[in-house]
């Protein structure tokens, strides 16, 4: 016998069961969209803050460098040309006329954007004195046995101590830097009061004496050094710093680098660099030069010479920082207009697409990119410059 079937238990039918299917898959696909979407938006923000926070802390540390730059070295009237220097753990063991703020462009293996960028990229480099004498001398020469020696006699020590950095002036001649190794007074069966400035404890000095720290910069041969100031920048906070952009020959992402020469420093041991910011592609500088506190014009550090009229009273940054993920989703425009000095040839960062260091596929425009800038006035009273 034949059931009759109600018409409540009637079931879906085929094309009731694919639209709801395609129903279903179309709402799963707009959820799946909406999240991954949603997960999209939440990754380029993290990428972008942490950008930003990379690119902030870089620019205040070298704000910081900047300010203190000069604090307890002689004044420009003392030193014009800078002060002959020499860092034995330098990539280079030559003396270089070191001034309280130096930027130049940065070149070679390290780092070089001109190629693919077409900009000169730089780097900065800052002193801090650490004298609590400020920069009244605290002793004179009263001789020395040769410019090649290591020994200087003073008419007093009583202030000086070991590890003590120190520049002699030379008027009109030169100012030379170096660190106290030995201190020896009156009565311990020594003639007279002397200090020593040896090679081999410190990295500060070189093995050739003055002559040595002076090279090639300043002619010292003959020079008599009695009578020459000596004035004492102390230990604690006497710091060098330099700022560099490296990326390891392009493989990877360029990173701003803090290179620190301190008095602490072992002789036959170099300072490590410390990784500052990831994501840093590019450093302009410029000086603000001028006399009386007023700024008359700005110019690139490379198009400086130095003037006895024309102070550095400020020193703007303008540093270019991009992402260190890869947002495919995201195009950054293909060039960036860099601060340039009024009269001057205008400056603009252009973005690899090809070679790229450190971008995915060698295109670098699938990054998120800003450029932070400040202008970080000189509080100290320095020379003019490099």
């Amino acid at each position: 016998m034949r059931r009759t079937v109600h018409p409540s238990e009637h079931g879906f039918t085929l094309t009731e069961l694919l639209v709801a299917l395609v129903i279903g898959t179309l709402l799963a696909t707009a959820v799946f969209a909406f999240f991954l979407n949603s997960s999209q938006i939440i990754t380029n923000q993290s990428t972008t803050t942490d950008m930003w926070q990379r690119g902030r802390n870089a620019l205040a540390l070298m704000r910081q460098a900047v300010e203190s730059a000069g604090f307890g070295l002689p004044q420009a009237s003392n030193c014009p040309n800078g002060i002959a220097a020499y860092i034995a753990n330098q990539s280079t063991t030559s003396p270089f006329s070191m001034t309280a703020i130096t930027a130049s462009v940065q070149s070679g293996s390290a780092y070089d954007p001109t190629t693919l960028s077409q900009i000169d990229t730089y780097s900065l480099m800052t002193v801090t004195g650490g004298a609590s004498f400020g920069n009244a001398p605290v002793a004179q020469i009263t001789k020395t046995p040769s410019n090649q020696s290591a020994t200087l006699f003073l008419n007093n020590v009583n202030l000086i101590k070991i590890h003590d950095m120190f520049v002699v002036e030379l008027p009109g001649q030169a100012c030379l830097m170096g660190q106290v190794t030995k201190v020896n007074s009156k009565g311990q069966g020594i003639v007279g009061n002397n200090i020593n400035f040896s090679s081999g404890t410190s990295p500060f000095n070189s093995p050739g004496g003055f002559s040595g720290i002076a090279g090639t910069i300043y002619n010292i041969n003959g020079i008599d050094f009695t009578n020459a100031n000596f004035l004492d920048l102390g230990s604690n906070n006497f710091t060098i710093n330099q700022f560099t952009i490296g990326d390891n020959g392009g493989t990877a992402t360029p990173t701003l680098y803090l290179t620190q020469y301190t008095t602490n420093q072992s002789a036959g041991t170099a300072p490590g660099r410390q990784a500052l910011a990831r994501g840093v592609v590019d450093l302009q500088l410029e000086y603000g030069l001028g006399s009386n506190g007023a700024i008359t014009q700005w110019v690139l550090p490379k198009n400086y010479t130095a003037s006895v009229t024309q102070q550095i009273l400020a020193v703007r940054i303008a540093m270019l920082v991009r992402s260190t993920r890869y947002m495919p989703n995201e195009t950054s425009p293909a060039s960036f207009a860099m601060p340039t000095p009024t009269g001057q040839s205008p400056q603009s960062y252009s973005v690899p697409q090809n070679n790229g260091p450190g971008c995915l596929q060698g295109d670098c425009r699938h990054y998120a990119y800003h450029l932070f800038e400040s202008v970080v006035p000189v509080r100290n009273s320095i020379w003019s410059g490099p």
